[in-house]
C-alpha cells in the first residue's frame, strides 16, 4: 500500500543529532495528531511524515511557541533534582493541549540506599552555569528567529540553519562537534563560536525521549538505525534502536566526544556489508 507523504524534511542520517531530530518530529506530530507515522527514503537523506493534511510549518510554529517549564522533582515521590539536570516539561498551545517532559539527561539511583537524582550519562552533556531550562528558551527564542525570516518553500532545510554560538547547546549536533585533540586546542576554552542548529537541538532532544540508540557497555559508542516503511513512533522507537527491522535499513556508529569542559555527540559511520564505512 501507498502512504503519502504530508511533509518531509532533508537529512544528513551519519548525524546523530539529525537522526533524532527526525526521531523528534515523529514524536512530536504524534502528540500534535495521533496516529502520524515516518520514514526515510532516499538512501535515509529525507525523512518523510504522513499525519493527514497538517503541515511541517504547522508543526514548527507549535514548537517555537511552546511553553518550557523547569521540574523541580521527581513525581509522585517529590525527590528533588538538581537544577543542572532538571526536566523540563514542554507544554504546546495547542487544542487540545499536548505536552511533553523531556528527562534523558537525569535518572534516580540509590546512594548509601538512599535514593537520589543523577545524571544520566551520556545525554548531559552540559556543565558549569548552563542549565536545561535556560539551553532550552536560548535555543527556542534563536529558532523562532530563524522560522520567521523562512519561507515555507525552505522548511525542508531547516535542519541547515545555523548559528554560532559559544555555549549554549545540549550537544546532541554534531554539526559543531570536534576533539580538542584533532584542532590543537579547545574552542570553548578559547571563547571562540562554533555553529549549530537550534531545531537539530530541540528536536533531537525531544526525539532521544522515546527513540534512543543502542549503547556499548561504558556508554561511550552508540549505534542506531534508519527505517524506509511507515511506521508509528512506537514501532520507530524499538526499530531505531535496533531491535528489529522494518523494511530496509542502514546503520550507524557513533561516539561521544568531548568538546573541552563538554561532551556532544560526533558523527557516524555506516555500518555496510560487514564493515564500517
Amino acid at each position: 500500500m501507498t502512504v503519502t507523504s504530508s511533509f518531509w524534511v532533508s537529512v544528513d542520517p551519519a548525524n546523530p543529532g539529525q537522526f533524532f531530530a527526525c526521531c523528534g518530529l515523529l514524536e512530536l506530530a504524534d502528540r500534535l495528531w495521533p496516529g502520524a507515522e515516518g520514514w526515510f527514503a532516499s538512501e535515509g537523506t529525507v525523512f518523510h511524515i504522513t499525519c493527514g493534511p497538517n503541515s511541517l510549518q504547522q508543526l514548527l510554529a507549535s514548537l517555537a511557541d511552546a511553553r518550557a517549564e523547569s521540574v523541580t522533582a521527581f513525581s509522585p515521590s517529590g525527590l528533588a533534582i538538581p537544577e543542572i539536570w532538571r526536566p523540563l516539561r514542554i507544554v504546546f498551545r495547542t487544542t487540545p493541549v499536548a505536552e511533553i517532559q523531556l528527562d534523558a539527561w537525569v535518572t534516580i539511583a540509590l546512594d548509601k540506599g538512599v535514593a537520589v537524582a543523577r545524571p544520566n550519562s551520556p545525554w548531559n552533556f552540559w556543565s558549569g552555569q548552563q542549565k536545561p531550562f535556560g539551553i532550552w528558551t536560548a535555543l527556542q527564542q534563536e529558532f523562532r528567529r530563524q522560522l520567521m525570516s523562512l519561507t515555507a518553500d525552505k522548511l525542508s532545510d531547516v535542519f541547515a540553519l545555523k548559528l554560532f554560538q559559544e555555549k549554549g547547546r545540549f550537544g546532541f549536533d554534531a554539526g559543531p562537534a570536534w576533539n580538542s585533540l584533532d584542532v590543537g586546542f579547545s574552542p570553548n576554552e578559547q571563547g571562540i563560536e562554533v555553529e549549530s542548529s537550534p531545531a537539530i537541538e530541540l528536536l533531537a532532544a525531544i526525539g532521544l525521549q522515546r527513540l534512543r540508540p543502542k549503547m556499548n557497555d561504558n556508554r561511550s559508542e552508540f549505534s542506531y538505525q534508519t527505517w524506509d516503511t511507515a511506521v508509528s513512533v512506537e514501532i520507530a522507537a524499538a526499530t531505531a534502536a535496533g531491535g528489529f527491522d522494518v523494511g530496509r535499513s542502514r546503520r550507524f556508529f557513533g561516539t561521544v566526544v568531548q568538546r573541552g569542559q563538554f561532551a556532544a555527540l560526533g558523527r557516524a559511520r555506516a555500518f555496510s556489508g560487514g564493515e564500517l564505512g
